[in-house]
C-alpha cells in the first residue's frame, strides 16, 4: 500500500496565520539557520493562532523547544489535545512538537493555540509533514513534475514576463506578472479504480514582500484565496495543494488579485500524482 508524505514549509500560504504570528529573522535569532530551510514563524501571544487543513492519517508539527518557549493547545477538528510544553533549557530544533496518528484518512482541520504566558510564552511553527495510506498493496503512485514552460500551462503571454530573479527558480524558468490576470494549468490523471487521496496536484511558486493575494480555482469549483506575501522572498514553496482528484482531465486555474499597485505572482512548477496497478 503506497505511503504518501507530504511536506510544507512554514512560509506556505496554506498555513493560516492569524495577525499575532510574525516571521523569524536573524536579526532577532542568531539561530535562525538552525530551522528547516533556515525559515520560521513564531508567536508570543496568549490565544494566537494557526490552522491548517490537511487530507490524510498521521501529522506532525515540527518546530523548537527553547527556554522561551511555552504551553500550547492543538485542536484536531472537534477534539483538542494538551496542553504541550514547548520549553526546553537547552535550544533543539526541528523536533515535532505534535503528532498524531490513527486518524480516518479524510479531511482534518489542525488548530495551534498558543496558551503560553510570562517568559515562555513563545510557539513557533517550522514545517509540517502529513502521510496518507492509500490503494493496495500492488499499486504505485506515478508523479510528474509539469514546469511552468509546459504547454499544459497557459497563460496571456502579454500580461506575463520571466521574473528578474529567474535563476532562483528551479530550472532557471518561471513566470510572473503583477497584472490581475490568470493561469491554468490542465492535466489528466490515469483512471483508477476507486477515488484515491493518491490523485493529487500541488503548485510551487514564489512568497515574498512584493507577492500577494491570489486565488485557485479547480475545475470550476470553490474559489480559494490565499495571500503570499512574507518578509523575504522565498522559493519553491507549495501554493496550493489537492487530493482525491479521480482520473481524467483537471483544470487549476491561479490568478493574481493584487491588493495594492506591485503586487505580483510567481510561478514556478506543478507535480501532479495519481495511482497505478
Amino acid at each position: 500500500m503506497p505511503l504518501i508524505t507530504n511536506l510544507i514549509d512554514d512560509k506556505s500560504p496554506l498555513i493560516k496565520y492569524d495577525s499575532t504570528w510574525l516571521p523569524g529573522t536573524s536579526a532577532d535569532d542568531q539561530s535562525e539557520d538552525q530551522y528547516y530551510h533556515g525559515t520560521f514563524t513564531t508567536n508570543n501571544v496568549t490565544n494566537g493562532r494557526a490552522t491548517f487543513t490537511f487530507n490524510g492519517t498521521i501529522i506532525w508539527w515540527y518546530s523548537a523547544l527553547r527556554n522561551n518557549h511555552g504551553t500550547f493547545v492543538v485542536q484536531i477538528d472537534d477534539k483538542t489535545y494538551g496542553p504541550y510544553d514547548g520549553y526546553s533549557a537547552v535550544d533543539q530544533f526541528m523536533v515535532p512538537i505534535f503528532n498524531i496518528s490513527g486518524l480516518n484518512q479524510g479531511t482534518h482541520q489542525l488548530t495551534l493555540t498558543n496558551t503560553g504566558s510570562g517568559t515562555t510564552l513563545y510557539v513557533g511553527a517550522d514545517v509540517i509533514v502529513w502521510q496518507s495510506n492509500v490503494g493496495d498493496d500492488n499499486d504505485q503512485l506515478i508523479t510528474e513534475t509539469i514546469d511552468d514552460p509546459d504547454p499544459r500551462f497557459q497563460y496571456q503571454e502579454s500580461l506575463w514576463s520571466s521574473p528578474s530573479d529567474v535563476n532562483v527558480y528551479s530550472n532557471g524558468t518561471g513566470h510572473y506578472t503583477e497584472e490581475q490576470t490568470s493561469a491554468t494549468l490542465t492535466f489528466t490523471l490515469k483512471p483508477y479504480n476507486i477515488l484515491s487521496v493518491g490523485d493529487m496536484v500541488t503548485l510551487f511558486g514564489k512568497t515574498g514582500p512584493t507577492n500577494g493575494p491570489y486565488t485557485v480555482q479547480l475545475d470550476g469549483g470553490q474559489t480559494n484565496t490565499y495571500n503570499a506575501t512574507t518578509n523575504l522572498p522565498y522559493y519553491g514553496i507549495t501554493l496550493f495543494h489537492a487530493d482525491n482528484l479521480g482520473s481524467g482531465q483537471h483544470q487549476l486555474t491561479i490568478t493574481n488579485s493584487p491588493s495594492a499597485s506591485g503586487q505580483g505572482l510567481g510561478i514556478d512548477y506543478a507535480i501532479v500524482s495519481s495511482l497505478s496497478r
